[in-house]
């Protein structure tokens, strides 16, 4: 994939650009960046675009003179969908330098379609599936789809999401139109500045919604949850890797990336109140790292501080196992995916390793977002235990939330 160009060299003023439409610009770059030009996402994504910018020449026209700029398989893909919605005498000229740009590297700009025709297949609206993920805080997974339904004129709009402490999935199904289902996404942008709503396949969603019910406590179905099996069930392909196994590299040896990882910032990012373990399942261990702070023996303070070492790598063995473990894998695939579309890449690498190497057979207790997992949930449960510490060594800080977090 080439490089991104330059936003700084965008003819804004040529092209009418506001502030606001720049960020847009260059938010849709950095999507096109990390696309497979052979992949199945792109499909979807330029579909999504196509309307997106329907009406919004200007900004159309300034996506395909960047994209021209740096000619790509992806660019020229890119150009193939949206040139038709450029009618403006006023920017022919700007499209017609468009397209001798890409014919310059090789590519048939008298004929488009027919280079992309395997790839990209532009439907009428309503006619296919479309889903996005809204990192909202507060919340596990929660997924919008749009999706078609055989003898009916209009789509139906689905989201869900898990309740608090995995009780249930929260399910709400309603009439839709693309109309609707982007001014949900457009809102629901606006309350989450900094955790935008991101395109993914429709077999992700299904993938999420399947997943979203196999980690609720509840298991009965209500009519909402029949509905939106029948909904989701077609798209859903248990054996396909989620979406971001599309976008992130292959790591064949994560253990040998874990020094990479950026625990402090990951959790800074990331809402892992999802991941305490719970209280009755630490009490043990709890009660044996009371006795080796009191021992009836004096012992040198090394010792100590090994054996709560030893203790702590044991916990998290013990407790990030089976299907909690692959909740931590799970959980941590879709944080680096959701932080490699907002091109957040750093702590998107971190998430990718800690996830891979949950995805092998190595210890838990090499991991070490797993390790840090069980000292805040002992603290989340029992705070006073860790008064003292604090106060000598500030290991911890608070967060406006209320979050605990480790300083370093």
């Amino acid at each position: 994939m080439s490089r991104k160009p330059d936003l700084k060299k965008t003819k804004k003023t040529e092209l009418n650009l506001g502030a606001e439409e720049a960020r847009e610009l260059e938010m849709i770059l950095d999507r096109l960046a990390v696309q497979n030009p052979e992949g199945t996402s792109l499909e979807n994504y330029l579909k999504s675009l196509e309307k997106v910018l329907n009406g919004r020449e200007n900004l159309a026209a300034a996506l395909l003179e960047q994209l021209s700029r740096k000619p790509s398989k992806v660019g020229f893909q890119t150009f193939g969908v949206l040139r038709d919605l450029i009618q403006d005498k006023k920017l022919t000229k700007s499209m017609r330098q468009v397209g001798y740009r890409f014919s310059q590297q090789g590519f048939s700009v008298e004929q488009p379609m027919q280079s992309v025709a395997n790839v990209v297949l532009v439907q009428k609206e309503g006619r296919k599936p479309v889903a996005h993920v809204l990192p909202v805080d507060g919340t596990f997974w929660l997924f919008a789809a749009l999706i078609p339904e055989s003898g009916y004129t209009t789509p139906t709009l689905i989201t869900a999401l898990m309740e608090q402490d995995y009780e249930g999935v929260y399910i709400k199904i309603t009439e839709g139109s693309q109309k609707n289902y982007r001014e949900y996404l457009r809102k629901a942008g606006e309350r989450n500045a900094d955790r935008k709503p991101f395109e993914v396949p429709i077999y992700h969603a299904a993938r999420l919604f399947f997943e979203l019910l196999d980690f609720a406590k509840t298991k009965g179905i209500s009519p909402e949850q029949g509905k939106a099996n029948k909904l989701m069930n077609p798209y859903h392909d248990p054996q396909r890797p989620p979406y971001a196994y599309e976008l992130m590299p292959s790591l064949p040896d994560p253990e040998e990336h874990l020094g990479e990882v950026n625990t402090a910032e990951l959790l800074k990012l990331i809402d892992w109140s999802w991941l305490v373990f719970r209280q009755e399942e630490l009490a043990p261990y709890r009660h044996k790292m009371q006795d080796l702070e009191n021992p009836v023996l004096v012992i040198p303070p090394e010792v100590q501080e090994e054996r709560t070492a030893d203790l702590m790598k044991r916990a998290a063995d013990d407790l990030c196992v089976d299907k909690t473990r692959w909740l931590f894998q799970r959980f941590f695939e879709e944080q680096a995916l959701w932080l490699k579309t907002a091109s957040k890449d750093d702590p998107a690498w971190s998430a990718w390793i800690v996830a891979q190497h949950l995805r092998s057979e190595a210890p838990a207790s090499d991991n070490p977002l797993v390790s840090q997992m069980v000292t805040l949930s002992m603290h989340r449960h029992w705070p006073k235990d860790f008064e003292e510490k604090e106060r000598q060594a500030e290991p911890y800080y608070r967060t406006d939330s209320g979050l605990i977090v480790p300083s370093t």
